[in-house]
């Protein structure tokens, strides 16, 4: 029998599969324009998932300021962390929804 595929809860909110996870970050990535800041709601959001990034201490550093949609490698979008100390960092939402592989 094969084990059931854990859910994802980020911010209190629960994707039962990857697919909702990734659409749920590209709703917020695609809200705003190249530039603009995340508001208050999607920010708490999105410091919930970046939580859960295999390199949060790094990418968070000494705290979260806010998050920004840049504009990404071939006219892409990215998220990216504003942090208290003024420097920013962008990161993959793609890291903060895909499960660790269990050993």
């Amino acid at each position: 029998m094969m084990a059931r595929r854990q859910d994802i809860v980020i911010d209190g909110e629960v994707f039962t599969t990857q697919v909702e996870a990734r659409e749920r970050f590209r709703s917020i990535l695609y809200k705003y324009r190249i530039g603009e800041t995340i508001d208050a709601a999607d920010s708490q959001f999105m410091t919930s998932a970046l939580q859960r990034h295999p390199e949060a201490a790094t990418k968070i550093g000494f705290g979260i300021q806010s998050f920004e949609v840049r504009a990404a490698d071939y006219g892409t979008r990215c998220f990216w962390v504003i942090r208290v100390d003024g420097t920013a960092e962008k990161f993959s939402f793609n890291a903060c929804y895909k499960q660790a592989s269990t050993t």
